[in-house]
């Protein structure tokens, strides 16, 4: 009986919000603006810059879409790469991808799909009100659809791959991307917005709390070096006997902000004893991050030993990672 109550006041507020005007923002030019310096948001205490900070502005109003950011960019076991976590969500940086792919938005719409329990709401959708995608079989209606298509719909929260139901006392609508909620007609600005799914990944996949933690910044004031870490990691786990590997090397200082143009140097020691032929130093880039690509013969198979030195003024770091050759 309060289920179907339920249903029936979700009906109503749902139908009562197709006549409540959504705010609407000045229509914009959906181009990042040439200057990426990077933007600190002294909400949270993170910053968003590089390839990280031209894919966030690919919404038009990122803030609202993906959230702020909660992390830095960091090498996350879980992804095995580098990513960063906002609150609505999570990128991952694919470093040997061509520029406009390098960074993609992990898919935690499908990922919290079926986490929890939900009960399927049955709402009257009038002709006209709703949308229909045949490549996932799922329609988008009401201030859903209007938020959907507001904020860049497909392109920005991929295909819907649910219909409207009730999830953990919240009416809400599954994305391949992102997931939406209704918050009530009465919210300010909307009522629907983006569900904070990032903040429930970091926790859910364990990733490290202390780098949640707020970095201490004025504002977007340039913050004085005082050390530097270096992490690395190969594109290739498992690789040939006789192949091309490609080594990511990232470089943040004492507050695991990344470091640019820190000159990084690697040295690549194959099982067999012999070093192969090292590519020449490298700088890294606005996230803090050098690539070497570089061929390599192996007369054996086992582990090979990638030793890194990265140099930032007169401040320095080492680290090592490595890779299995295999027949």
């Amino acid at each position: 009986m309060m289920k179907r109550f339920l249903a029936g006041l979700v009906g109503l507020s749902l139908l009562l919000g197709g006549i409540v005007l959504l705010v609407r923002s000045p229509q914009q030019e959906n181009r990042p603006p040439s200057n990426f310096e990077p933007r600190f948001y002294p909400e949270t205490g993170h910053s968003v810059s590089g390839d990280f900070l031209r894919r966030y502005l690919q919404a038009e109003n990122p803030e609202l879409i993906y959230g702020l950011p909660i992390t830095e960019p960091f090498y996350s076991k879980e992804a095995q790469r580098i990513v960063q976590y906002f609150e609505n969500t999570r990128f991952e940086f694919y470093p040997e991808n061509p520029p406009e792919l390098r960074v993609r938005v992990t898919p935690l719409g499908q990922i919290f799909l079926h986490q929890q329990p939900a009960t399927e709401l049955e709402i009257p959708y009038p002709l006209g009100r709703c949308q229909s995608f045949p490549e996932t079989g799922f329609s988008v209606c009401y201030d859903f659809l209007d938020f959907f298509e507001r904020n860049g719909g497909v392109r920005i929260f991929g295909y819907p791959i649910s219909e409207v139901v009730l999830q953990d006392g919240l009416i809400v609508q599954y994305f391949q991307l992102l997931r939406i909620e209704w918050g009530g007609a009465g919210s300010a600005a909307s009522p629907v917005r983006v569900s904070p799914l990032g903040r429930r990944y970091f926790s859910l996949v364990q990733e490290d709390q202390r780098l949640l933690a707020a970095l201490s910044a004025e504002n977007n004031a340039p913050q004085l070096i005082r050390s530097i870490r270096v992490r690395a990691f190969p594109l290739k786990p498992v690789a040939s006997l006789i192949e091309t590997q490609s080594i990511y090397v990232i470089v943040q200082d004492q507050n695991e902000r990344p470091v640019a143009d820190a000159q990084v140097s690697v040295r690549i020691f194959l099982p067999d004893g012999l070093e192969a032929y090292p590519p020449g130093p490298r700088l890294s880039d606005a996230s803090g991050i050098a690539r070497f690509d570089f061929p390599y013969q192996s007369t054996q198979p086992g582990i090979a030993v990638v030793r890194v030195h990265a140099l930032y003024g007169d401040l320095q770091a080492s680290s090592e990672t490595s890779f299995r050759i295999w027949k």
